[in-house]
Formats: C-alpha cells, structure tokens, sequence
C-alpha cells in the first residue's frame, strides 16, 4: 500500500474525468436500461469499456495499436 491521488471533476451532468499518477480517463453517462445506468469510458491506455451500473456485466475492447511484447 502507499499514497495514492485521484482528481476527479465533472462536467455537467454526463462527463467525468478522472486522472491520477498512471493515467487518465474519460467516463460518458449513458441511457437508462430496465432500471440500470449504462456507462462509457474511455482510458488513455486505448480501451474502452461500456458498462451497466450496479449489475457488474461489462465489455471491455482495445481501440486500436499495437500490443507490446
């Protein structure tokens, strides 16, 4: 364990950004679906995830580049 920092600011009503010492990323609130908020975020490592709050199903997918070896 150690010190940790996280800054996290909002933009309205659907954007949040977060950013702390490995990274940054984007989040974009989406539709309600039966009840449960669907979100997108974007990271700065190329992936993107869409998830449905609170259920804990997600989709992860890389958006493009290389991987390294």
């Amino acid at each position: 364990m150690g010190f940790h920092f996280k800054k996290s600011f909002k933009i309205g009503k659907l954007f949040k950004f977060n950013k702390n010492k490995k990274g940054g990323s984007i989040t974009v609130d989406g539709p309600t679906i039966a009840g449960k908020k669907v979100k997108l975020t974007v990271n700065d490592k190329k992936k993107a995830t869409v998830s449905l709050q609170g259920t804990g199903i997600s989709y992860d997918t890389n958006l493009g580049g290389k991987k390294k070896k």
